[in-house]
């Protein structure tokens, strides 16, 4: 089963060359020093519709811009990788828990996709055809303490609620230092238990986000089993055990794939698939990490909507 695994680090610089017929522009660098022109990522609303972009300029900081921006960029250049879509003719609107769903074209409103973004980085999975019925939910975190120096026992205090007994020994006996496999060297063991935290919690999100419930979702109704230490290599063994089957979640069909996006970030993603037999995610390859030139090579200058 086909499934796009696309990621996207925001650290990127935006080139001239990305967008020259779009630059409206410069940062400081535009002078002939030798280096590289840097754009302002505000030249790339003009690839997204006036709606968009009056949401994407509601951000205050611009790391969030910049996050929203290069998700919605993604989703278009998703569909008209995968589906045949021209660039100025796909229109996305919010479902009732606020994820991105497509209305036009309509005969393409049943392709599952999702976005994610924290840190450096923005993830996009979605079905590459539309007959397999499918769920697909992804979460990114990036591995940052909330508090410097807090504990972890205090931190985690206020998230007991959200995990079952045996998730939470998950985090707790993490060892003094990271596996060898993950290749950190002198990490605490506050760090460790954090670092399975986050990695638990990308789990739980990416089922939420495949159901496309609410917050106010039970996250206890079901309990993750890790069988592998963090890796950058796919991990595939992960499982899940519904206690709740509701109408909207059942048990059969989940399979999971959660691995680094590097030292600092790491992912998961959630399928369901109503096809008996259907296989993995993915072969266990790395994901597809896109550069601008990737990205924007379909994308079309929308009309003019800035005065």
């Amino acid at each position: 089963m086909p499934i796009v695994r696309w990621a996207f680090n925001i650290r990127q610089p935006l080139l001239l060359e990305n967008v020259e017929t779009l630059v409206t522009s410069l940062t400081d660098e535009e002078e002939d020093n030798g280096k590289p022109n840097i754009v302002p990522m505000t030249n790339l609303l003009h690839f997204l519709p006036k709606v968009e972009c009056d949401r994407l300029l509601q951000f205050r900081v611009e790391d969030d811009m910049r996050r929203a921006l290069i998700g919605r960029l993604m989703i278009h250049a998703f569909f008209v990788a995968f589906h045949g879509c021209s660039w100025d003719s796909l229109v996305f609107s919010r479902s009732e828990t606020n994820k991105p769903i497509l209305v036009e074209p309509e005969h393409l409103q049943s392709i599952s996709f999702n976005v994610s973004h924290h840190g450096d980085w923005v993830m996009l999975v979605g079905e590459a055809s539309g007959d397999n019925g499918v769920k697909l939910g992804v979460d990114v975190m990036d591995f940052q303490e909330q508090v410097p120096g807090e504990s972890f026992e205090t931190f985690s205090a206020c998230f007991h609620d959200q995990f079952t007994s045996k998730e939470l020994a998950f985090m707790s006996d993490a060892s003094e230092t990271a596996s060898s496999a993950s290749s950190i060297s002198s990490i605490t063991s506050t760090n460790s238990q954090l670092r399975r935290f986050y990695r638990m919690w990308c789990l739980k999100e990416s089922v939420v986000k495949a159901l496309g419930v609410g917050i106010d979702f039970n996250l206890k109704s079901f309990e993750f089993s890790i069988q592998e230490d963090e890796t950058i290599k796919p991990i595939m063994s992960t499982t899940v055990q519904v206690h709740e089957i509701t109408p909207e979640f059942s048990k059969e069909g989940w399979t999971f794939e959660e691995a680094l996006l590097d030292q600092d970030h790491c992912y998961a993603i959630a399928m369901q698939s109503e096809m008996v037999g259907c296989g993995s995610i993915s072969d266990g390859s790395e994901m597809q990490r896109l550069d601008w030139t990737t990205l924007l090579k379909d994308a079309v200058p929308l009309p003019a909507q800035f005065s």
